[in-house]
């Protein structure tokens, strides 16, 4: 299962703020861009997301900053102080402060998204190997192909260790700007489980246990 590491660099006061949402997610606070490079040299988690406050840093080594390859998502009271720090990090997301952290939310599981997508095409899902390029998740000759949806909601749910509700998977992979029923949900949820469940023999894969879904690997 992959684990997600949301570090604020800079802004230990919005560090605070975040700590107290109970957010789902890892946390931890650097002070300098040094630390950034320090932390890199080691990883013990599978994904980081930087925050960087550029009103709290000293100035930033651009060429040092396009070496890091996870997600990173720029802060500032003034949107011109983003203007050399955009051309080398196009795949970024710049805010101008205040930001609301619901919004904010959004935005990081967004950032995830697009990481996995540009640098992950294959996972191993426990016997499973799922390929999100071919949209398709097989064992041994055995193959599933999934539409777009259904393979959203495998990477949502081997991302949550603790499982998640059905209310939680409605609001997080249909947040953007779609409207969905309570019926057109079971109705993906039901015929993703009957595809695993005939092609692949398992009845098992997504498990329901106490209103949450889990991915069993």
């Amino acid at each position: 299962m992959q684990n997600y590491s949301i570090i604020t660099v800079g802004s230990p006061i919005f560090f605070e703020c975040m700590k107290e949402q109970k957010s789902e997610y890892n946390l931890q606070n650097l002070k300098s861009f040094k630390e950034v490079k320090e932390i890199l040299k080691s990883p013990l988690i599978d994904i980081y997301v930087f925050l960087f406050f550029i009103d709290d840093l000293e100035k930033l080594d651009l060429k040092e900053l396009k070496k890091v390859k996870y997600p990173k998502i720029f802060f500032s009271s003034n949107s011109e102080n983003f203007k050399n720090i955009k051309k080398d990090n196009v795949l970024s997301i710049f805010l101008e402060l205040p930001v609301n952290y619901q919004d904010l939310e959004k935005i990081i599981k967004l950032s995830i998204l697009k990481f996995k997508f540009l640098f992950q095409s294959k996972f191993e899902i426990g016997k499973y190997n799922l390929d999100k390029n071919e949209r398709a998740i097989t064992y041994g000759k055995k193959s599933v192909k999934l539409t777009e949806r259904e393979l959203d909601i495998i990477l949502y749910l081997y991302g949550k260790k603790e499982g998640a509700s059905k209310q939680e998977i409605m609001k997080d992979i249909w947040s953007h700007g779609e409207e969905i029923d309570s019926h057109t949900y079971e109705t993906h949820l039901y015929r993703l489980r009957q595809k695993i469940q005939n092609k692949l023999n398992d009845k098992k894969f997504i498990t329901v246990m106490n209103g949450k879904y889990f991915i069993i690997s």
